[in-house]
């Protein structure tokens, strides 16, 4: 039977995401409670052993993630029962994605989900902080006063109404930044994120590459943990100025759409996603 979790949960949650190796902190799980809904089941014992993750978005846009299945009772449907529940859940006009892992592509698509683009999974050990020119703009805090420019750059750049999410991730973060221009415009922020086992990097929201790497460098300066930043999969110039950074590529997972729905409409600006569970 599946369950409707709540924060409650997060401590069974945890451990489940620890159990099977996944990276998600107690803060993550409090952000995607805030913004969505966990589903799973339970065992006999009253142990979750599966779970996923829906975030709905203002505009009708969802994105599914945290789809795990405790390792001794896989092969039996869990997973393919909590997409069906998913899909359920939502209403007939929301677009529904997901970024696969190799293991889930199947799954997924065996659920009517097609893959509609990539994202670059890219790590850094050690971070190599280079002098680089951008002209006409510059980085400084995020303060409380930001919060709704940075829900409108952040509409227009993913394509949906994120402030919900982005109320408690901005919290979560521990190094929040903006981009202005010389007329003291802002044109861009980022955020850089803890998880037990890197710092993650994004959302980058810029006007250009240049711009994006300069939020990323004021993000990933001074760290000396791992780094973890998922690129939009054609931000080649970004790639390159990353490399030269000390950024390597892992993978390049697959976008999924529910039946033949496109990305929401993007101005070209979203550089990195928050988590491949938030878009």
């Amino acid at each position: 039977m599946i369950e409707r979790f709540s924060e409650k949960d997060i401590k069974d949650l945890l451990v489940l995401s620890k159990l099977e190796k996944w990276d998600y902190s107690e803060a993550d799980l409090h952000t995607i409670f805030s913004s969505g809904d966990v589903f799973g089941h339970r065992n006999e014992k009253g142990n979750i052993v599966s779970s996923v993750a829906v975030i709905l978005y203002k505009n009708q846009s969802a994105f599914i993630g945290m789809v795990i299945v405790r390792k001794d009772y896989r092969k039996q449907g869990l997973a393919g029962q909590l997409m069906k529940h998913c899909l359920q859940t939502l209403s007939p006009e929301v677009n529904a994605y997901l970024i696969a892992t190799k293991e889930g592509e199947h799954l997924y698509k065996k659920a009517g989900f097609k893959t509609v683009d990539y994202v670059s999974k890219y790590i850094s050990s050690e971070y190599i902080p280079r002098a680089f020119k951008t002209s006409g703009v510059y980085t400084r805090s995020l303060t409380r006063r930001d919060f709704k420019e940075v829900v409108k750059l952040d509409e227009a750049a993913f394509g949906d109404n994120r402030k919900l999410f982005l109320k408690s991730r901005i919290q979560q973060a521990e190094k929040a930044v903006v981009l202005q221009n010389e007329q003291n415009k802002m044109t861009g922020y980022g955020l850089a994120v803890r998880t037990p086992s890197n710092i993650v990097i994004g959302p980058v929201v810029a006007p250009n590459a240049e711009a994006a790497m300069l939020v990323i460098d004021e993000l990933a300066k001074n760290y000396k943990e791992k780094l973890r930043i998922d690129l939009s999969s054609h931000e080649e110039t970004l790639k390159k100025l990353m490399e030269n950074h000390g950024f390597q590529l892992q993978n390049e997972p697959p976008v999924m759409a529910y039946g033949v729905n496109p990305l929401p409409a993007r101005q070209g600006n979203l550089f990195a996603i928050a988590a491949q569970a938030f878009g």
